[in-house]
This record gives C-alpha cells, structure tokens and sequence, in this order.
C-alpha cells in the first residue's frame, strides 16, 4: 500500500510539474507571439518610412552584400529590388557628384555612406544614402546663367545708352542731306544711311525697353498712317526692290495707342519678315475692323503682316515670343519678345500662323478708339 500511495503522489508531482510547464510554455509562446508581432509591425513602418522618402537607401552586411533597398533605388536607378538584393552591386557607377546607373540616365547626386553598428558596438554593415540633385543642378546653373545675363545686360544698356545719342546726330544729319540732295543719287544715298541707322535705333530700342517695364502714354492714331510710314522706310532701306511691300486697308482706323511703342512692335515684325525672305519676296501688311467680344465697349483693328518667307517648323512658331531665342547667327532674340509686350500692354493679342515653305503671318488685334475720339481726331 505504501508503494502505491507514493507512486499516486509521484503521478500527482508530475501532473502538477507538466501543467505549470504547459503553462510556461503558453505563456512564452503567446510572449513569442506578441513580440514577433511587434517586430513585424516595426519592420512595416521601417519599410513605409524608407520607400516614403526620396532619398535612395542600401545596406550592405558585413560582407559586403545588399540586404536592404527602399523603392527610392528602383526608381533612381531603374532597377528592381530583387535584382539587387543578396547581391554586391548597385548597377551603377558612381563618380563624384553624378551617378550613371546601367539601365537609367545618369543624374547628379549628395551620396553618403555611414558604418552600421549594433548595440555593442560591433560592426554589422554599412549604408550608403544618396539623393538626387539634378534640380538643384539645374537651378545654380540657370542661377549663375542670369547673373552672368544681368552683369552683361547692364554693360549692354550703358553701351546702348552711348551709342544711342550720336547715332541720334547721324539720322538728324542724314535726313537733312537727303533734303538737301533730294531727287539725286547721293540724295538716296543720304536717305537710305537715316532709314540704316533708324533701324538700328530699333534694335537699342529693343534692348532698353526689354530692362523696364512698358508703360504707354496713350493718344489717338491713325494706324494707317503708321503702317504706311513703316513700309515707306522698308522700301528705301532695301535696295533693288529686293522686298515688295504693299499696305491694304479698308477704312482709315484710329487707335488710343503709344504711337512710338505700336512703331517699335510693327516694325520689330517686319524687320523678322524681312529676315525670313532669303531672296525676293512679298510681305503684305493688311487692316480691317472686327467685332469685339460679347459686352466689348468698342470693336477691333485686325492688322496682319504675312511674308513669303521661310516659314517655321513646330518649335519655332512657340518659341518666337521668348526673351534671346533666335533662329539667326545674328540678332538679339529679343525683337518679337518686345513686341508681344507692347501688344499686350495696349490691352491687345499678336499670334503667328506659319509652316515650313508657306511663309508666315503675324495676327494682331487692338482695341479701336471710341468714336467720339475718332471724330474729334479727324475734326482736328
């Protein structure tokens, strides 16, 4: 009977012994569960916080292979993780400041590369970070660019400044020897050196005006008149009657306009006109009234200028009103640029219309003037 009772008691002491440790065990495992958890729940917002960053992350162990990439590399270096990782090579090369990846462009970059230690000290890799300045390339380059253009642009203007005022004498003197030779050759002559150096006046004009703002001093005009000015002194500077020009209107029409800033932006248009005709050619300069918009107090003064030139392709008819852009070995860049802005600041619209080989035609609209300025222009 003893025997017994103490084999019941030993039974007993381990029942008791096995539920405590399948307790433990429980316990841990259910620990075990929560940290696994946890550590997939950091692993997560790690992942989440690397690929939300546009900065490009790899780290390496300590030999030497790639264990981590954030979506950042694949798409700097136009890659894919799994191409990468468990392997010793990014797919790109990296030389100073511009990373040149295998398969993608190449791009400037801030790279860094950092030791990665445990909490002992010991080392277990190291990272390498890097993140993509191209902007920020392009912006000190466009930076320094438009200081070097300002510097210039002030040399520019005081050269323009100087130049302007003798150049003023020369036309005065001119026009007054093709007065006094008029009906001779050296008359023409003497008129054709004014209408040189009045086209020349232009072109400081444009370079002046382009480093202020436009301001018109309003009065009322004859458009006609203006027009019919322009192509007289187009055909005496251009000998041999190299270039027809024939003006066309239906009414006279009276505009409220800065007369000398609608000067510089017509003549601006032919002289690109004149440019455009490698030989021969025609440039048409035609006026004629159109209706306003819904609700307009007064109509319109279409003027379009169309030549026989060359014409444009695609990328030159949008880019002909940007400030320097020129097509010419000569020029500033900066004729249709100003006149787009006198246009506009008469509250008034140009467009272009061109192809390649068919010519092309500038389209200008400007509020006409009330017409009790008109009549009281023409009474006086």
């Amino acid at each position: 009977m003893a025997d017994i009772e103490l084999l019941n008691k030993a039974i007993e002491s381990f029942n008791s012994a096995s539920a405590t440790l399948e307790h433990y065990y429980r316990t841990l495992e259910d620990k075990v569960g929560l940290l696994t958890e946890e550590v997939e729940h950091k692993k997560q917002l790690l992942d989440s916080i690397l690929d939300s960053i546009d900065v490009g992350v790899v780290f390496f162990d300590r030999d030497g292979v790639i264990r981590l990439v954030n979506s950042a590399v694949e798409s700097l270096l136009s890659v894919r993780a799994a191409d990468l990782v468990g392997g010793a090579s990014i797919h790109a090369v990296i030389s100073g400041e511009i990373i040149t990846p295998e398969n993608g462009r190449p791009f400037y970059a801030i790279v860094s590369r950092s030791d990665v230690k445990d909490r002992e000290g010991s080392g277990i890799g190291h990272v390498v970070i890097f993140k993509d300045i191209t902007r920020l390339k392009q912006l000190e380059i466009e930076n320094e660019r438009n200081r070097r253009l300002t510097a210039m642009g002030e040399l520019v203007l005081k050269i323009a400044h100087e130049i302007r005022n003798p150049l003023g004498s020369i036309e005065l003197f001119a026009s007054l020897l093709s007065g006094d030779l008029k009906g001779t050759e050296h008359g023409d002559y003497a008129n054709r050196i004014s209408n040189s150096v009045r086209y020349l006046v232009n072109a400081l004009d444009n370079m002046l005006r382009f480093s202020k703002e436009i301001r018109p001093s309003y009065e009322i005009c004859c458009i006609n008149e203006v027009m019919e000015e322009i192509c007289a002194e187009g055909r005496g500077l251009l000998p041999n009657d190299r270039i027809r020009f024939t003006f066309d209107a239906e009414d006279r029409y009276f505009l409220s306009m800065d007369r000398g800033l609608i000067r510089q932006a017509l003549i601006n248009m032919l002289l690109n006109s004149v440019q455009a005709i490698p030989g021969k050619g025609d440039i048409g300069v035609k006026a004629a009234r159109r209706s306003g918009p819904p609700g307009a107090v007064a109509p319109l003064v279409e003027i379009r200028i169309k030549d026989s030139g060359m014409g444009m392709d695609e990328e030159t008819r949008t880019r002909i009103f940007e400030p320097f852009f020129s097509t010419k070995d000569r020029g500033t860049g900066l004729g249709m640029s100003i006149a787009v802005s006198i246009i506009s600041a008469h509250k008034g619209t140009l467009e272009v219309q061109s192809e390649p080989d068919k010519g092309t035609e500038f389209i200008i609209t400007l509020p006409a003037a009330e017409n009790s300025e008109v009549r009281g222009k023409a009474q006086g």
